[in-house]
Formats: structure tokens, sequence, C-alpha cells
């Protein structure tokens, strides 16, 4: 059995240490009515000085969107290669433990997404777009998109072996990633730690992932 690294357990319990206290802190300092339709924003003073200065961006929104698809479409794509390894294959244990632990990933990220969207609400968004007041923390956007384009990195370095190939693939991936990060954050639907959060979010998502897969961070 292949032995997990050390500092892997580490950096897994110091990203989760991390986005709680980020959370709390959001939740609990500098918390002023300044929101849309007066609604509570924690850490008001960064928050609404970044948003008065950036505003709302439409043209950026959409190229987050775009962005987003892309990542979207790469999450299937490993979900189409786990489940034919596992139909070749015929059996969970059979299929390889790096895709295994990804399809975990996903739930994972999904359900921190279900989580903070319908259950705990930190904040809502700076604007109101079609649905009315809608949870803003964390950018989920930005989580899934770390999530997904990180995890994505550690798959090419696994199954691609023309090194050209793998040079490019992790490249665009970082690529997808940087601009969902800059466009969600000036297209003005977060706040400044809600983008923040979602990257915290992210990077614990995928130091977990990491230590159950048996690789380094």
């Amino acid at each position: 059995m292949k032995r997990i690294p050390r500092e892997s357990l580490t950096t897994a319990l110091l990203m989760t240490f991390a986005a709680v206290l980020l959370t709390i802190l959001v939740k609990t300092v500098d918390v002023q009515p300044l929101g849309v339709e007066g609604t509570n924003i924690g850490l008001a003073s960064i928050n609404t000085g970044f948003f008065a200065k950036y505003g709302h961006n439409e043209t950026f929104l959409k190229i987050s969107k775009v962005a987003g698809i892309i990542c979207f479409a790469t999450a299937g794509g490993f979900g189409v290669f786990f489940l034919v390894q596992l139909i070749q294959r015929k059996s969970l244990s059979n299929v390889d433990r790096n895709l295994s632990v990804l399809m975990l990933l996903y739930i994972l990220t999904a359900s921190l997404y279900l989580l903070f969207d319908k259950v705990l609400i930190i904040n809502y968004r700076p604007v109101i777009l079609d649905k009315g007041l809608e949870s803003s923390y964390p950018s989920t956007h930005t989580m899934i998109a770390w999530v997904v384009m990180v995890s994505a990195v550690d798959q090419w370095n696994i199954y691609i072996k023309n090194e050209t190939l793998k040079t490019v693939l992790t490249a665009c991936s970082f690529l997808v990633l940087l601009v969902v990060i800059v466009t969600r954050l000036l297209a003005g639907v977060h706040w400044l730690t809600d983008i923040v959060a979602g990257v915290v979010f992210g990077d614990m998502l995928i130091a977990w992932y990491r230590y159950a897969a048996g690789r380094k961070h």
C-alpha cells in the first residue's frame, strides 16, 4: 500500500482551519447592514470598499460563465473516464484509486455547494441578479473551478505521457482557473471575501483529495 506523506495531512488540516477561521471572521467581524436590501455583510469596510471601486460588470460575468462551462465539461470528462474504467474492470475496487477519490472529491464539492447555498448562508451577493437575494459566500464558482482545474492537473500528470501535451493541458487548466477567479472578482457578483473563501475552500478540498489519494500537495 502506498504510504501517504505526512505533509499531505498537515496541509489538509491547515487548510481546513483556514476555511473555518475565515468563515468565523466574515460572520462576526465588522458586520454591517450595507449589503443589498440592507443585508448584513462581514468585514464590511474591506468588502464594500472593493465593490465601490470596481462595481458590477456584465462582460466579466459572461466571461466567467463561459470559463465555468469549461470547468464543468472537464469534470464531466473525468466522470466519463471513471465510468468507462468501472464498466471495463467490473468492480469499483479495480478502478484507479485516484479516479475513485476524484469522484468523491466532486461529491464533497457539490455537498459543500449545497450547504452554503441552501443551509448555511453567510452573506448575500452585492447585487441582485435574476433570482433575487442569493447566497454569496463562498464563491462556489471559484471553489468549483479551483477543485476541478487543480485536480485536473494531477490527472494530466498521471495519464498524459507526452510532455508537450501535458504542459499545454496544465497551462490551459491554470489559465481557465485564473480567468474564473479574476472575472468573478471583477464581475461584482461577489464580495472580495467570497472570492478569497472560494480559493481557500477549494484548496482545502484539494488538500483532502491529495491526502486520500496518497499524493503530495
